[in-house]
């Protein structure tokens, strides 16, 4: 049977032998090519961020790095097309080894797949990665909370409270040094009531500038805090003026802006507030007095467990006007005085020499520039005055603030109109309502005759001559 299969092998495979092997070398090219025309080799670069391994040898002798180039590496990656055209740059690891730094702090760059393909492939990478070297440092820093946004209507934010609130900071030596404070920024837009949140930790210098660094590290990534929302209120300020101006000045009135202020607590710590009370004295003060305009902070005087201010109201400006008193003289014509409350068919007249009175008026600067002689009313009260001569009091209806220095009196001569109708001087003897009395340094503004003086009768000799 062995024998029988060898003549038969011999006649298939032997004849025209050559050109079976042409023919198969031929398939074999064919096929070869039909798989490239349809598969083809390629290569495709990929940008990849490149990572560093190995960084605990350079913290092990208390360094820190910062890379200065390479951070970005050019992948060359060969390969099938079917199997390249799936490959994105996330699926390439780029991997310096910090372990393996040259002596110009640069080391290769080596490129790597992050997961299994169905047909192999080749990666290049001809980039290296710098860095530069520098000695580490720590601060550690109290934590600072700034909120943004606005708080619901009739609300405010009291205390935050952050844990922790000390930090470590970490890096290298000139990234420390410009640090200054560690912020986190809470969000309190529309909130009414407390509430917490996780937040990252921002280091800035002292110009409020953020610092950042690839060497800068905390020792908490993420900072809790806790926001106590509290209710507002509104009240007024009242400033209580206490003491003197110097000798010749006098307080006019002190303006207060704003003149209402919110504070912010519990209800029932609210409930137990009503104003914020600021003392001022005014002892000594004059018109140019630099304590005129103060800015007082609202703390010194809220000293309140449990009630705060929000930050636009935790000054106040003050402003004190102090005048200085001046005096003016006024002639008045004794026709142009009036009598007042003269009893029914009286009347009065002047029994005194000449035709006018000189009256010296008191008062702040503002008020005395402003009197206008023509609106200036003299008068004498003839109240519960019989038949007779007094001394009485001219008095005039002057503004606040404004008083006649030493009223003089003048001698007034009250008689029946039947019996004094020709004789009589003096302005009107109608008997009127008085005018709104003028202040004056004497609380007694009449005399009453002397005792034996008849009212119902003309006496014959006068209360001024009885004296």
């Amino acid at each position: 049977m062995k024998k029988e299969r060898i003549p038969f092998l011999y006649n298939v495979l032997l004849p025209n032998f050559g050109i079976k092997i042409l023919s198969l070398v031929g398939a074999i090219l064919v096929w070869l090519v039909i798989i490239n025309i349809d598969d083809p080799y390629r290569t495709k670069t990929f940008q990849v961020s490149v990572e560093t391994i190995n960084e605990n040898v350079l913290t092990s002798v208390n360094k820190v790095f910062e890379i200065t180039s390479g951070e970005i590496a050019s992948v060359r990656v060969s390969g099938k097309r079917s199997v390249i055209d799936k490959l994105d740059a996330t699926d390439i690891r780029a991997t310096a080894d910090l372990s393996h730094l040259s002596s110009v702090n640069a080391v290769t760059i080596k490129p790597s797949l992050r997961k299994k393909l169905s047909s192999d492939v080749s990666l290049e990478c001809s980039d290296v990665l710098k860095v530069s070297l520098e000695n580490m440092a720590t601060k550690q820093l109290k934590i600072t909370v700034v909120t943004e946004g606005t708080t619901a209507d009739g609300y405010s934010v009291g205390e935050c409270a952050a844990k922790p609130n000390i930090i470590r900071v970490s890096g290298g030596e000139s990234t420390i040094r410009q640090i200054e404070t560690v912020k986190v920024f809470l969000n309190v837009d529309g909130v009414s009531e407390d509430f917490n949140s996780r937040l990252e930790p921002i280091a800035f210098d002292d110009n409020d500038k953020a610092v950042t660094s690839s060497t800068l590290s905390f020792s908490d990534t993420k900072i809790r805090v806790r926001a106590r929302i509290l209710e507002n209120k509104t009240v007024p300020v009242r400033i209580d003026i206490t003491g003197t101006p110097a000798d010749g000045y006098e307080y006019v009135e002190t303006e207060c802006l704003p003149a209402e202020i919110e504070v912010a607590g519990s209800a029932k710590r609210l409930a137990n507030i009503s104003e914020v009370k600021i003392p001022i004295d005014v002892g000594g003060l004059t018109d140019s007095s630099s304590a005129l305009e103060q800015t007082i902070n609202i703390h010194d005087y809220l000293k309140m467990d449990g009630i705060t201010v929000p930050e636009e109201y935790e000054t106040i400006s003050v402003k004190i006007t102090i005048e200085r008193k001046l005096t003016r003289q006024i002639e008045v014509m004794f026709q142009d005085i009036q009598y007042t409350n003269l009893d029914k068919n009286m009347v009065a007249g002047i029994e005194e020499a000449g035709q006018s009175v000189l009256l010296t008026l008191s008062g702040r600067e503002s008020v005395i520039k402003d009197l206008q002689e023509s609106t200036l009313t003299a008068y004498i009260d003839c109240q519960n005055r019989g038949e007779g001569i007094y001394p009485l009091l001219v008095q005039m209806d002057l503004k606040d603030n404004c008083e006649i220095l030493d009223p003089p009196k003048l001698h007034v001569k009250i008689s029946k109109g039947t019996d004094h109708k020709d004789s009589v001087t003096g302005g009107s003897n109608t008997s009127t309502t008085p005018p709104p009395v003028a202040n004056t340094k004497r609380p007694e503004n009449t005399e009453v005759p002397a005792s034996g003086a008849t009212p119902e009768a003309t006496p014959t000799v006068s209360p001024m001559e009885e004296e």
